[in-house]
């Protein structure tokens, strides 16, 4: 796939990802039509069925590409492996999307979110064990600790929440 071609295709799932997002705030995931994802993205129902499997696969699309957008536009290194240094960044950036994480939250999708960590974060096809296993329990972890986050309604700022990873990881060793 060409350069072009494979940003029109970025786009069009940015596009109808999103709409998905925007749907969810009028109605569950399950009872969101692909009609109405295609009229609010603007694109054809041929268009959601090359771009995604499925609504839940989307949400999940959705969040790891809020994550590599906003490490993109803050130089984040290492952004999508274990990397301690990001943690005030990780914690500043979800409570930016509280909203949306909300949203999952309430219409029960954080098993999407739980997807998108494993998508950004733990590569399956990773051939050293000991970076496999670090990075599974980095990502599993971190989630585990902005799931609480989130269920607590954002009750600490960024820089508490990336204080409690820290010592949290640093006790475990």
């Amino acid at each position: 796939m060409s350069d072009t071609a494979s940003q029109t295709s970025e786009f069009l799932k940015d596009c109808m990802a999103a709409a998905v997002i925007r749907l969810l705030v009028q109605w569950p995931l399950d009872k969101i039509q692909v009609k109405q994802i295609c009229d609010a993205s603007g694109y054809h129902r041929a268009s959601w069925f090359r771009a995604f499997r499925s609504k839940s696969e989307a949400v999940t699309y959705h969040m790891v590409r809020l994550w590599q957008l906003y490490s993109k536009r803050h130089g984040l290194e290492g952004h999508d492996d274990w990397v301690i240094d990001n943690a005030e960044s990780f914690f500043q950036y979800n409570y930016e999307i509280r909203d949306t994480l909300r949203l999952l939250y309430r219409r029960g999708l954080m098993k999407e979110l739980a997807d998108s960590f494993t998508a950004t974060l733990h590569d399956h096809h990773i051939t050293d064990p000991d970076r496999a296993y670090r990075t599974a329990m980095f990502a599993f972890s971190l989630y585990g600790i902005l799931r609480e986050w989130i269920i607590r309604d954002f009750d600490q700022p960024p820089a508490v929440m990336a204080r409690i990873l820290r010592e949290t990881l640093a006790s475990m060793l």
